[in-house]
């Protein structure tokens, strides 16, 4: 117990008078010290302590890419991002309600939501995570594989996780982890990743993406990596990472880490597939 007193001339502690004049601190009612050296040392400790031991969340913000006008992806590419995000997003949020955790979506359907609403929504959920869905595009047909990207350290510990539990279970290429300057990862004030569940351009993993099967595994996955690290903290928040530039798309400015998180996995084959035979109407069957 802390008591903090003005004491006056006649008071006493140990039986030795004390000066009016002076803040004394009395600890146990052993000995005292001066109510500055409380505040400036014993206090911080008591403030990181406490902030230390706040080490889960509750609310989940899921953020299905794109939406509306918006389809994602680039110029000609067939299947359209918007849609696959979005069921994937759907898929993600039963598995977390089921696994006892409160979810907020930015979109449920269909509709193009600004991404300064997007972090909006998310910056008034206290004690939460945000989570972007996407899936990826390159004008390179062959570029193929699943990455997830955080703007800031504390959101790189959630994307190790989340990036991890994917390639155990979902036959690519492992990515990494990255660093990425996105809007809605650059302006929350929570933890924050966006993950791309795989590249539309690429013939086998577009086939893929059109599945129920795959999306509820990625689906699986990333609620695997939420779940896991509601168990431990989430270190003091460092501005961003050290990186190099890259352009991925000239849009898009990105800061790629210097180091990766590698885990062995299988490679996807680059088989050769007509994915404009593919229905997309396959999207809405469950």
């Amino acid at each position: 117990m802390f008591v903090f007193r003005n004491d006056s001339p006649s008071d006493q502690s140990n039986a030795a008078p004390m000066s009016r004049d002076r803040d004394l601190l009395y600890f146990w009612g052993a000995r005292f010290v001066r109510q500055t050296f409380f505040a400036a040392i014993i206090i911080p400790f008591i403030v990181i302590a406490d902030a230390r031991a706040d080490v889960s969340f509750s609310t989940v913000v899921i953020d299905p890419g794109h939406g509306g006008w918006d389809r994602g992806g680039i110029p000609g590419q067939i299947v359209p991002e918007k849609t696959v995000a979005l069921d994937t997003a759907l898929r993600l949020q039963k598995l977390l309600q089921r696994a006892g955790l409160r979810t907020v979506m930015t979109r449920t359907t269909d509709v193009y939501i600004p991404l300064s609403v997007r972090s909006a929504i998310a910056n008034v959920e206290p004690n939460a995570i945000f989570v972007s869905i996407h899936y990826n595009a390159a004008r390179r047909s062959g570029a193929h594989g699943i990455e997830t990207y955080s703007e800031n350290n504390r959101g790189a510990v959630l994307a190790a996780r989340i990036q991890r539990q994917i390639v155990t279970r979902v036959s690519t290429e492992n990515r990494g982890i990255r660093s990425a300057e996105y809007y809605v990862l650059r302006n929350c004030r929570l933890p924050a990743v966006l993950v791309e569940c795989g590249f539309l351009t690429n013939p086998v993993e577009a086939q893929l993406a059109l599945t129920p099967e795959y999306r509820e595994t990625v689906a699986e996955q990333i609620a695997g990596g939420i779940t896991e690290q509601r168990q431990f903290s989430f270190p003091p928040l460092v501005p961003n990472h050290q990186g190099r530039l890259v352009h991925k798309i000239k849009k898009h400015r990105k800061v790629v880490d210097l180091e990766r998180l590698v885990y062995p996995c299988a490679t996807i084959p680059r088989a050769r597939v007509n994915v404009k035979r593919v229905a997309v109407d396959q999207l809405r069957e469950a």
